[in-house]
């Protein structure tokens, strides 16, 4: 059987898959998180900025979870969805799991790279605050404040939300 791409609408479903892996990722990360203090929408997607360093079992729930949820959704729009992106894919089960697993290896790998990175050149506490709200205010996004984040401002720096984006902005 040959194998024939649909390539606009594989290019489609690539885009939906990685929105799912890093909403999902980001999700995880934003609620379970015990010392976050704020977070961001902004036209290059979400961010959130904790206090402290994550820890592994919560990183290894994080990788867990978009992994499941994108494994899922992959094997939907591969093999559940008609007509699929890709006509002519083998249909045995192990051909199907490793069609599946390949999106969310890829995926959580690249995001394994970042997490790593992120640890050998660490920025926590006050400095990661400034940082990544200027970062991004730089780049035009929302920044919501949480409850510790707005304590932490107060006691910190003894501002508010406002003056401390204001602060930081220049």
């Amino acid at each position: 059987m040959s194998i024939q791409i649909n390539v606009l609408y594989l290019v489609s479903v690539v885009v939906i898959w990685l929105l799912v892996y890093h909403i999902t990722y980001w999700l995880t990360e934003t609620l379970n998180d015990p010392s976050l203090v704020c977070w961001s929408i902004g036209p290059l997607g979400l961010s959130s900025v904790s206090l402290r360093e994550p820890r592994l079992p919560r990183l290894l729930w994080q990788f867990l979870i978009s992994g499941l949820v994108l494994g899922a959704v992959v094997y939907v729009c591969l093999f559940a969805l008609r007509p699929p992106p890709i006509v002519g894919l083998e249909q045995d089960p192990t051909s199907r799991a490793i069609a599946a697993a390949i999106p969310v290896v890829a995926l959580t790998l690249i995001q394994l790279v970042g997490v790593i990175r992120a640890r050998r050149h660490p920025l926590w506490g006050e400095a990661r605050v400034m940082a990544q709200v200027q970062r991004s205010q730089a780049t035009g996004a929302t920044i919501i404040f949480t409850a510790l984040g707005r304590a932490f401002l107060r006691d910190r720096f003894g501002v508010t939300p406002g003056e401390f984006t204001r602060m930081v902005r220049y």
